[in-house]
């Protein structure tokens, strides 16, 4: 997918995952605006009135990292806005030499779109983004429901307990810790391959199916399937990259 301003980092199905890094990118996303009944994006336009495309345009502006889910038709599905939290860096010195833990990014928001909730999008989103980061990551949820979701969906635990010693204002903080948060993509593609992988997994059960009933087998199939593959397989598990690598094998000499 080509996107103005958008470095596209992970693509699941129709949904583009990437990090947008100019103001101009905004002005060409299809945002819907949760009003009374209709469905979209809310949290921000109810509690502070403010315009989503302000509100992202600002955040590249003052050097946030933006990532950004959408569909092939420019909707916006999803974003995650993060900064580096400089001042959340504890520095000691060990034998005359500056120590420095590994960076922190605080999360400063993340929002999907209200139609497209509880189908993985945001932990997809929030993985790719992490994984492009290879920070420590904070955040500090609002409300139980928010500190729930990071704690059971996106691994999170208390600041307190990682052995981390960090500024005080960050002391009420949540913390996915480095590396938990750059293998993160990784460990959602285990769990949930189709989710992470659509395409990949739906067409090696449908060359298998095909193969195990005697069906003929389009070769642009094969090689997509083989190409899908050696980009993604790294991050499957033994058992279905095993599986995969066998059919492709069976393929091939057939």
């Amino acid at each position: 997918m080509n996107f103005e301003g958008m470095d596209q980092l992970h693509r699941a199905g129709n949904i583009s995952y990437g990090l947008l890094s100019l103001e101009c990118g905004v002005d060409d996303l299809n945002i819907d605006i949760c009003a009374n009944d209709s469905v979209g994006f809310s949290y921000f336009h109810n509690k502070f009135g403010m315009p989503y495309d302000f509100l992202l345009k600002c955040s590249i502006d003052s050097g946030h990292f933006l990532f950004v889910a959408m569909d092939d038709s420019n909707r916006l599905l999803g974003f995650a806005r993060f900064e580096y939290a400089d001042n959340a860096l504890d520095v000691t010195k060990r034998e005359g030499i500056k120590i420095v833990e590994h960076s922190f990014c605080l999360l400063r928001s993340m929002e999907v779109h209200s139609s497209y909730r509880h189908i993985g999008i945001g932990r997809i989103l929030f993985a790719v983004a992490v994984g492009h980061l290879q920070s420590n990551i904070m955040a500090m949820p609002d409300n139980a429901e928010a500190a729930r979701f990071f704690r059971n969906k996106l691994q999170f635990g208390d600041i307190g307990h990682a052995g981390c010693k960090v500024s005080s204002r960050y002391k009420d903080c949540l913390l996915l810790p480095y590396p938990k948060s750059r293998i993160l993509l990784k460990t959602l593609a285990r769990n949930y391959p189709r989710m992470v992988f659509p395409e990949l997994v739906d067409l090696y059960e449908s060359l298998k199916f095909k193969s195990n009933m005697g069906k003929p087998l389009f070769k642009s199939d094969i090689i997509k399937l083989k190409s899908n593959f050696e980009e993604s397989g790294h991050l499957l598990d033994d058992k279905l990259s095993s599986e995969i690598t066998s059919i492709i094998r069976k393929i091939s000499i057939v």
